[in-house]
């Protein structure tokens, strides 16, 4: 009878252990299995599209800044642009109104606000943004920008230098908020008088929190290309991440197209298709 009792202790034992591992594999592939959840194709798409949100706001100050600057602006006549200088500094308010389309096609409406200091030094200079129901493509824009810009970097360019804290809303309500930093320097076109020649390399990095409040990271490794006539990113690569798992999102070979191409973290890949 105590060996039989002793088997039977030995076999509840073996049976408990097996358990616990099968919990704890079924654990770690619930791990995995978040991880990938938080940097799928969806979560991909909406990264590459705030990508172009951003760029399209950085357009924004660049454009009204360069007018400030030298009164040569690319920005469309259905803006409406108001200055007001008092204590220092100089506010100037665009205001898109309903419905206003940029050179590259992408349509813009509600207000933006550049406020930055009058001092002695146009080199450089500090720009704090705001914005006032402002929508990209039906996306409502909410939060602050602050940029540096500077009329000639290291090798000669106009650079913007953007600490970036905002949210955007899609239409369906779906929310994702960026903070971080976008450094958008003007590589080609510099003074030509055309808007149609205008060249940007974005570089920087940032983080992303979708709508379950997961955060993850988004690192410029080859810099983005922006072409003014292109509503588009045309090129450049960033890899996304969180904890273990990491992702790659590829702009293309320089065309002009609505196609980014997304490898996944088991190293899947697809074509997505950018708003």
């Amino acid at each position: 009878m105590k060996t039989t009792f002793k088997k039977q202790q030995g076999i509840l034992f073996l049976v408990l252990s097996l358990l616990v591992m099968t919990a704890c594999q079924n654990e770690d592939a619930t791990s995995i299995v978040e991880e990938e959840v938080a940097i799928n194709t969806e979560l991909a798409q909406k990264s590459a599209d705030i990508d172009l949100i951003s760029d399209d706001i950085g357009f924004i100050v660049e454009e009204a800044y360069q007018e400030d600057e030298s009164s040569v602006s690319f920005l469309p006549a259905c803006v409406t642009i108001t200055t007001v200088l008092t204590a220092g500094f100089r506010e100037r308010t665009l205001d898109f109104g309903t419905g206003c389309e940029l050179p590259n096609g992408n349509v813009l409406s509600g207000v933006v606000t550049m406020t930055h200091e009058i001092d002695s030094d146009p080199a450089r200079r500090m720009i704090s943004v705001t914005f006032d129901n402002f929508h990209r493509n039906d996306v409502l824009v909410e939060g602050t920008r602050s940029v540096e810009r500077v009329l000639s970097n290291d090798v000669g360019n106009p650079q913007s230098t953007a600490i970036v804290n905002m949210q955007v809303t899609w239409p369906n309500g779906a929310t994702y908020t960026r903070d971080g930093t976008r450094i958008r320097e003007w590589i080609e076109g510099v003074g030509s008088g055309t808007w149609t020649d205008n060249v940007y390399s974005i570089t920087g990095s940032v983080t992303t929190t979708n709508v379950l409040g997961n955060i993850y990271a988004a690192t410029i490794t080859t810099a983005l290309r922006r072409e003014l006539t292109c509503p588009f990113i045309v090129s450049g690569t960033v890899l996304l991440s969180r904890n273990n798992a990491t992702g790659t999102l590829a702009f293309g070979d320089g065309s002009c197209d609505n196609e980014a191409s997304w490898t996944n973290p088991n190293g899947d890949t697809q074509t997505i298709y950018l708003n």
